[in-house]
């Protein structure tokens, strides 16, 4: 083992103890990961000084979150054996409309929604304090703006607020297995590891962060879930496992669109961690790994009939009341009219690229349409609603 490796997740390890207050880990199978990320990041990441400090702070907090949540789960045993429900899980490839559907579907009080501010710290708030949730939100706020600030293009690429509802990667960076780590950083060990992984300990933590954040309906009973991530998609198998009763609703978007628009996310979060950003191995990398999501989803699919509602972005974007109502079916439940109210005022306030505009183009990542055509050539024959 590098000592370099192993000496600085042990220092981190031991501020993160100091921080905190706690030195209880709990199940230490996270070690290696970590140790991975960094060890990675160092071998071919490039990342200069403040890169450098970007991730070094980012394992720092995330190791924090893991005591804290430990601190939690010895104080309340009964956590882990919560009850674990989600109505509707959504996710597709990076920039299909998860986020949007996701914020509609938020705004159902009968669901429950993983907010920012709690994602930050996946730890219920204290009734005063700074971990009170004030307190948090204000936290969340700061959060978000430096994000911003050293990262601009993502106000408008990935608008997010502190009381939004925020996807399931900001739990799953607490384990250190993140598509967002992924993106960031050119770690090439770590993604290959990430994108081969079943993550069953991952998802398994992850459950337990949501058991430990849930809160409980009017009939005493924890509320189900709605929850969203891209990086659902390459890690079926653990979803369906976690979530056996939830549904699962697969975005779509034409692959000519949304590959270049996730290769322009990977430049926006990548360019501050590093001087000698190469767009072509960023289009490449996001080419081979939405390809490669892809078509371990379709495998999976083919085993899980029934478990699945397909939504198409153009729809989505012109009638979201109509395909919310498509979702709603699916799930059981009405959507009432004070529901459908509150969703044309939400989408009223929310116009597209009201943030800004998002520009790309295949041209800007060393892509052309036949390779990415050719790439994804059996998901356009099971889906072609997809270019329609």
């Amino acid at each position: 083992m590098d000592h370099r490796r192993k000496n600085l997740l042990t220092s981190l390890m031991a501020e993160a103890e100091r921080a905190t207050g706690r030195g209880d880990w709990g199940d230490p199978s996270f070690v290696a990961t970590a140790e991975m990320l960094l060890e990675s990041c160092r071998a071919t990441a490039r990342l200069h000084d403040r890169g450098w400090r970007v991730l070094t702070r980012v394992v720092l907090r995330h190791l924090m979150n893991r005591l804290y949540l430990q601190a939690h789960v010895k104080e309340r045993p009964q956590v882990v054996n919560a009850p674990l429900r989600a109505a509707v899980v959504v996710t597709g490839l990076p920039r299909t409309g998860t986020t949007l559907l996701h914020n509609l579907l938020s705004l159902d009080p009968r669901h429950r929604a993983l907010r920012l501010w709690q994602a930050l710290h996946p730890v219920p708030p204290d009734a005063e304090g700074p971990f009170s949730a004030p307190a948090l939100l204000h936290q969340a706020e700061s959060w978000l703006e430096k994000l911003y600030q050293l990262t601009p293009a993502f106000r408008f690429i990935h608008p997010a607020a502190a009381q939004g509802p925020e996807e399931c990667d900001a739990l799953f960076q607490n384990t250190f297995a993140s598509h967002h780590f992924d993106d960031m950083f050119d770690a090439e060990e770590y993604s290959s590891w990430l994108h081969g992984a079943a993550l069953d300990e991952q998802y398994a933590y992850y459950g337990l962060q949501l058991r430990a954040l849930g809160g409980k309906d009017g009939d005493g009973r924890p509320a189900p879930w709605v929850l969203k991530s891209p990086s659902h998609l390459g890690h079926l198998p653990a979803l369906l496992h976690t979530f056996p009763d939830a549904v699962i609703v697969h975005c779509h978007r034409h692959v000519l669109e949304a590959v270049p628009s996730y290769a322009s996310l990977v430049r926006a979060v990548r360019s501050p961690h590093r001087d000698d950003l190469d767009q072509a191995v960023i289009g490449r990398q996001a080419l081979e790994r939405c390809a490669g999501i892809m078509e371990k989803a379709l495998n999976v699919r083919e085993g899980s009939p029934g478990r699945f509602v397909d939504v198409f972005y153009p729809d989505l974007v012109s009638d979201p009341l109509k395909v919310l109502e498509a979702v709603y079916e699916e799930v059981g439940l009405p959507l009432d009219a004070r529901l459908e109210q509150h969703v044309r005022q939400w989408v009223d306030g929310h116009p597209q690229h009201g943030q800004g505009v998002h520009n790309y183009g295949l041209e800007d990542f060393g892509l052309d349409a036949p390779q990415i055509l050719d790439a994804f050539s059996t998901y356009l024959t099971r889906f072609p609603a997809v270019t329609a």
